[in-house]
């Protein structure tokens, strides 16, 4: 059966492949931003979560961009890429995702101060969850890390306007090819 311009069934396959194939094109280069660390003063390292920045707005603008299973193998290749515990990042970004969802209602209707301000709560308590395993996992609970943590969400808080000009974008290609 050749393809056709009206045959449903393979116009929606082809354009959900497409959608899936852009969205990890996106979430590819995020990846890459993520690896490099900016350095301030004496906190070190601190990287901006870029990827859960996209995982927040997907989640409130547009959850079937990028489902669950997804979002945890997107995970699981951060944990891979930065020797962190296997499933560290993965249960973090799906956790990130559902709470997200479950407020999607409330968020949809908000300015986008508010937005912002969710993403700082959401942040914050992805960082403070990313903590507790990575103590547990290892045993060693540092209290002297939280404040790393804390400039990590000043940072993601900060870049997050920037990183929506092009997410919103992207939302809107992706709208109008639906």
């Amino acid at each position: 059966m050749a393809f056709r311009s009206g045959d449903g069934w393979q116009e929606s396959a082809f354009g959900s492949f497409g959608r899936f194939l852009a969205t990890f094109a996106v979430l590819f280069l995020l990846l890459i931003l993520s690896a490099f660390p900016f350095k301030i003063g004496h906190f070190g390292e601190i990287r901006p979560s870029f990827l859960l920045m996209a995982i927040y707005y997907w989640a409130i603008m547009r959850p079937s961009t990028l489902p669950p299973p997804a979002t945890f193998v997107v995970g699981i290749v951060v944990d891979l890429m930065g020797g962190f515990p296997t499933g560290l990042n993965a249960l973090t970004f799906v956790v990130v995702q559902w709470v997200t969802r479950a407020q999607r209602k409330f968020l949809l209707g908000q300015s986008f101060v508010v937005i912002w301000m969710g993403l700082m709560l959401v942040t914050f308590g992805a960082g403070m969850l990313q903590w507790l395993l990575y103590s547990v996992f290892f045993w060693h609970f540092d209290v002297s890390s939280i404040v790393a943590i804390l400039m990590s969400v000043v940072m993601t808080s900060a870049i997050f306007p920037l990183i929506v000009l092009p997410l919103s974008a992207f939302n809107r290609t992706m709208a109008e090819r639906l």
